[in-house]
């Protein structure tokens, strides 16, 4: 009686793994199919316009403990989405692709509860040159830096 059981278990387990074979097929089952992989859909170069710049915008608060956090940013009057600080004092970034010339940087920044005043809003003036492929712009609290 034990033997019979156990065969009609070995039997079924069979059955089941030959149909699983079937169904899937084997050539699905290789490493290769079980790694995951990521594709880029983007656009293949870096400017498909030759005479646009890329900026990249990255605002910071200070880092100093009770520094000076950003309010607001914007780059030729696009306002930059900002987040809530992280650990690092990283709120948030943009990307654009504008022609050669004169663009405004602007920012507000919000001091402490006891300076005064409060808030002061700082404007940069950015130059992009024609020969420059890719602007990254740095704003750090009440400093910006152009690389």
């Amino acid at each position: 009686m034990k033997l019979r059981s156990t065969l009609k278990i070995l039997l079924l387990l069979g059955i089941t793994l030959v149909g699983f074979c079937l169904f899937f097929k084997p050539s699905s089952l290789s490493l290769e199919n079980l790694i995951a992989q990521s594709t880029y859909y983007g656009p293949k170069g870096t400017n498909l316009n030759p005479q646009l710049i890329r900026v990249e915008v990255l605002v910071h608060d200070s880092p100093i403990d009770q520094g000076v956090q950003i309010e607001s940013a914007e780059f030729d009057k696009t306002a930059i989405p900002l987040k809530t600080r992280d650990i690092y004092g990283y709120r948030g970034g943009a990307s654009f692709q504008k022609l050669p010339g004169k663009y405004k940087l602007r920012w507000t920044i919000n001091r402490s509860h006891i300076a005064w005043p409060r808030s002061i809003a700082h404007e940069e003036i950015v130059e992009l040159n024609p020969r420059d492929l890719w602007v990254q712009i740095s704003i750090v609290g009440e400093k910006a830096t152009i690389h």
